[in-house]
């Protein structure tokens, strides 16, 4: 009787308790990392023309809305940054808190993979710009806003992966093949397999593009490509191969990897990583002026076309599974 009320209390206590100085430091970090990019873009909209080599290149609706766009998401990721750090955060349902974190990891987790490393190989073995081709803007806001991306990315991650084990435990603790089957499984299955193939496409392309290949690209994207761009390209064709891999293996209830949360971390970041920034790549594509003409036509636009659909198809896919796990009995109940 006395262990029954006890633990109660224990719990009750760590739930009323306020944030760690892990959690704290994490949360101050990544909003300290949002910080330059979120001011540099307000004095953008506020008509100053800082940073730019070109002041005249920094006019145009087209860029007022793009700047509009991309401080909001910058905004919205100090909003997530302090609800996986504070209780108020635990009460947001879960599509709300899950969803923006999927596109911010997608968008994210090239540049921390790839930028920082891409920077120091394109300083060392190539005398080529770190910008490529696009002078429009000075050498220094590359380096803030990227840093403050990278910073922005393992702080957010970080701060996901702590509240994510408070609020859905079971998630790191149960393996693949004791995952419940539930009413959508045998849908889960043929989405995954078919996601397989458009998948395939844009790995492909991807990473022939990373290891050089210029087949498809158009004028103004040969003038932009240099070693960090290729390392990108490369980081997203094995995120996303890797996200149909892993979701393959997790419907499939595959005993390796055992424990759930590795080939549903890889399934996630690959998904989203596929979805968001081919999106946004996708969107840049049709933003391009005479983009319909006939001399226009860039396998990029196909390529990012095709990252989007595989993207939203694995999301969904692993949206279903973690409703209805979540749901089940046997997820809440089964052991390690």
């Amino acid at each position: 009787m006395t262990v029954s009320v006890h633990r109660p209390a224990v719990r009750a206590r760590a739930a009323h308790g306020g944030p760690g100085p892990l959690r704290l430091a994490v949360c101050a970090a990544t909003i300290a990392a949002c910080v330059p990019y979120l001011t540099i873009k307000i004095a953008w909209l506020s008509g100053s023309t800082v940073g730019w080599n070109d002041a005249s290149a920094a006019e145009g609706s087209a860029l007022y809305v793009g700047n509009a766009i991309t401080l909001g998401m910058d905004a919205a990721a100090v909003l997530v940054a302090l609800a996986f750090t504070f209780r108020w955060g635990r009460r947001i349902p879960a599509w709300l808190v899950l969803a923006p974190i999927w596109i911010v990891v997608g968008l994210l987790a090239p540049i921390v993979l790839a930028v920082p490393l891409g920077t120091l190989l394109q300083a060392l073995f190539s005398s080529e710009p770190l910008t490529g081709g696009d002078n429009a803007l000075q050498g220094w806001v590359y380096g803030m806003v990227y840093t403050g991306f990278t910073v922005q990315g393992v702080g957010l991650l970080a701060a996901f992966v702590l509240y994510a084990r408070d609020r859905w435990p079971r998630i790191f603790e149960i393996r693949t093949r004791s995952v419940p089957k539930g009413p959508t499984h045998s849908l889960q299955v043929l989405l995954a397999r078919g996601a397989a193939v458009p998948g395939a496409v844009f790995a492909a392309a991807q990473l022939f593009w990373a290891f050089g290949g210029t087949a498809g690209l158009r004028g103004h994207e040969l003038a932009d490509r240099n070693l960090a761009q290729q390392l990108a390209d490369g980081v997203e064709g094995l995120l996303g191969a890797a996200c149909v891999v892993a979701l393959i293996l997790i419907v499939q209830r595959a005993g390796r990897p055992a424990r759930f949360a590795v080939p549903l971390a890889v399934a996630w970041a690959g998904s989203g990583a596929m979805f968001a920034a081919s999106l946004y790549g996708l969107l840049v594509v049709l933003a391009q002026p005479g983009f319909l003409a006939p001399d226009a036509a860039s396998a990029t636009g196909l390529v990012a076309l095709a990252g989007v659909l595989t993207g939203l198809v694995t999301g969904l896919t692993g949206a279903f599974l973690l409703a209805e796990g979540q749901s089940a009995r046997p997820m809440a109940s089964s052991t390690p």
